[in-house]
């Protein structure tokens, strides 16, 4: 049972307790294993942390049914996690358990197998609370008393030999035990490698660690916070590309022990006491823990500070910098009708270019619309154009989605002219490495024009109309100079608009208060009496000038009304959801988003009925072919998700309205 702490909090440290007849109020979990050894209960842990839990449990469903086993399928209690329980009629030995648990997890992302590799695993039974609210709620069978008799040992009806079926089940699926991708993102994958090192993630060790991570290493976590300092450590270690052994040898000194990996050598004691663990149970513990945070961190796009500098990632970010400078020396040419999707499919390339270290990117139109936040027909007429006008070149696709390669500037490009004369705007490159100065300038514009508030359209009695991508550009100039004041002048000569176009765009934003004014009054030497900037002006005497209440002479007044009289703005990027609120555009790119996944959905099921019309037939077919708990579209990009049939219409074509209905709804429920 959990424990509470002086302000009546969970602490998260389980201490043993005999069960009780009635079920504790209080979080508690039940150990899996008996005092032999032997397994009594498996229960597979499908987190919804590691990815999409619908896939893995409708495989892990179909493996059991396979394998002639009953199960009990309930909500973990977290947002989409799943518990699927199954009852042994005798005790399971325990290398049987974890071969079907390692088996198990190579196939399904979402299993957190750990508690069926370590002899103290325990879970939560069915009903039991959670530390952050909600139950563990029984899912199916819906029916208690059924579901009771599956839990009880005498009446589950799983016999020892079911459970080795089930193992040469799912050994007979084909699985790379040595790579595992993990998508990073919407367009970096991280491949976990599984050799003699352990798990890892691919790529060269960087064994320098930053004074936080020293820092989080050698000092001891507070007592509430070790478990958490131990986990944030070890990501950060396999972001670094770390492998098992290195992580061990750290073990070896005290300093580290006691430190930052003092949660993989001891257990909760008493209070604030903990319990050392024997070198075995260590072992077992930093393999368990290792593996799970290396699997965390694949989904995480890599540190700068591990990204290795290479001559080619030089050339890269050298030929990001040059087409950022020769776009922005001729504003004009993003100032037209077309311009502003122009200018941010040509920001995304380059952003892709930096983050992945090569020019060549394949990169479908859907993805672009919601990165940008333009429409998928917007972003395929825009990519065209930027081929027409030689800042991308289309090379041979080798897949779904459009594959091109960013050009350099040439005589032969429009911009060229302008990059020769140095440009308009141009600024000395940072010191260092430019790159993450480049990231970072391209994710800010990029973010700034995926806002609702710059949604196309006027508004009329069905629609909500935005203040147009237009205004988006000049608002991303003010978010990247944030630092300071933009004059209406400098704000025409960056974006390229004419200042009457360029007046209506920011008096539109500063009604909706998603711009302000500022007025920079400036301090002068008084002609007068030659009084310094920021000093009071004085009589011939000497005396402080007080005259009808003002401090200043007339002509020092005059210099500071002229001065006074430039329009200055500011953005206040606060005031962007309540500015979409009001005009009625929130949520438009939520909107697109889930359209463009019912779109990709249907093609992919659409193009596995293809594949299967054209696959040669074995024998006759009789019935549908497939399982009656999973006949719910289960939305998926997996290779291996059982076929499901596609709706047909009455002539027996494809019904793709129907189809695309049952994704809608299946959306809707997930």
């Amino acid at each position: 049972m959990d424990t509470r702490s002086g302000e009546g909090k969970w602490l998260h440290k389980y201490i043993d307790r005999s069960l009780p007849t009635t079920p504790p109020r209080r979080p508690y979990a039940v150990y899996l294993s008996s005092v032999f050894g032997g397994y009594r209960w498996l229960c597979f842990d499908l987190d919804d942390k590691r990815g999409d839990v619908g896939p893995d449990l409708a495989t892990l469903l179909r493996w059991l049914e396979e394998a002639g086993l009953t199960y009990v399928v309930a909500a973990s209690g977290s947002a989409g996690g799943r518990h699927v329980w199954v009852t042994a009629e005798t005790l399971l030995k325990s290398t049987l358990v974890e071969a079907i648990a390692v088996a198990a997890a190579k196939r399904l992302p979402t299993l957190d197998y750990g508690l069926l590799k370590s002899t103290t695993g325990a879970v939560r039974p069915i009903g039991a609370p959670h530390r952050h609210g909600g139950r563990s709620e029984l899912m199916s069978p819906p029916n208690p008393r059924r579901a009771a008799a599956l839990l009880t040992p005498a009446t589950c009806g799983n016999p020892s030999e079911a459970f080795t079926r089930l193992l040469l089940i799912i050994d007979a699926v084909p699985a790379r035990e040595d790579f595992r991708p993990k998508v990073v993102g919407q367009d970096q994958f991280g491949e976990i490698l599984d050799d003699d090192l352990g798990p890892r993630l691919a790529g060269t060790p960087n064994t320098v660690l930053d004074r936080d991570t020293m820092a989080q290493l050698t000092r001891r976590p507070p007592a509430d916070r070790v478990s958490e300092t131990c986990a944030s450590l070890l990501t950060k270690l396999a972001l670094r590309r770390w492998t098992l052994p290195m992580v061990e040898r750290l073990l070896g000194e005290q300093k580290y022990r006691e430190g930052g990996l003092l949660h993989l050598c001891t257990v909760p004691g008493v209070g604030p006491l903990r319990v050392l663990l024997d070198a075995a149970d260590v072992e077992e513990k930093l393999e368990r823990q290792w593996a799970r945070c290396v699997e965390y961190a694949a989904t995480l796009p890599i540190p700068e500070d591990s990204q290795e500098w290479t001559e080619t990632i030089g050339d890269v970010v050298d030929l990001v910098a040059q087409l950022q400078q020769a776009a922005d020396a001729c504003p004009e040419r993003w100032a037209t009708e077309s311009g502003p999707a122009d200018r941010a499919a040509l920001d995304l390339f380059c952003l892709l270019a930096l983050r992945s270290g090569s020019t060549t990117l394949s990169l479908d139109v859907r993805r672009a619309a919601l990165a940008t936040g333009h429409g998928r027909s917007t972003m395929h007429r825009a990519v065209g154009r930027l081929m027409l006008d030689n800042w991308l070149g289309s090379t041979a696709d080798n897949g779904p989605a459009g594959t091109y390669e960013l050009l350099p500037v040439t005589a032969a490009h429009p911009a060229f002219d302008s990059v020769a004369r140095g440009g308009t705007q141009g600024t000395p490159p940072p010191s260092g490495d430019p790159r993450p100065a480049l990231t970072s300038l391209l994710q800010t514009r990029l973010a700034a024009g995926q806002a609702d508030v710059f949604a196309y359209g006027r508004a009329t009695s069905t629609h909500a109309g935005g203040l147009g991508h237009h205004a988006g550009r000049v608002y991303q100039q003010l978010v990247e100079h944030a630092d300071r004041s933009l004059s209406l002048a400098e704000v025409c000569q960056r974006t390229g608009y004419r200042p009457r176009t360029a007046a209506k765009h920011l008096a539109r934003m500063r009604g909706l208060l998603v711009a302000t004014r500022a007025v920079m009054t400036v301090h002068h030497e008084c002609p007068t009496c030659r009084a310094a900037p920021g000093e009071r002006c004085r009589t011939a005497r000497g005396a402080v000038l007080r005259r009808r209440g003002a401090d200043q002479h007339t002509a020092r007044q005059t210099l500071a009304t002229e001065r006074s009289s430039t329009p200055y703005y500011r953005a206040r990027p606060g005031s962007l959801v309540a500015a979409a609120k009001a005009l009625g555009t929130h949520g438009r790119l939520a909107a697109r988003a889930r359209r463009y996944a019912v779109e990709i959905e249907l093609y992919r099921w659409w193009r596995q009925e293809e594949e299967w019309m054209r696959a040669p037939k074995a024998g006759i077919r009789t019935g549908v072919q497939t399982h009656q708990e999973q006949t719910a579209l289960v939305l998926t990009t997996l290779a291996r998700q059982p076929r499901r049939r596609y709706p047909r219409t009455a002539d027996g074509r494809g019904d793709h309205a129907a189809a695309r209905a049952r994704i809608e709804r299946r959306i809707a429920t997930a």
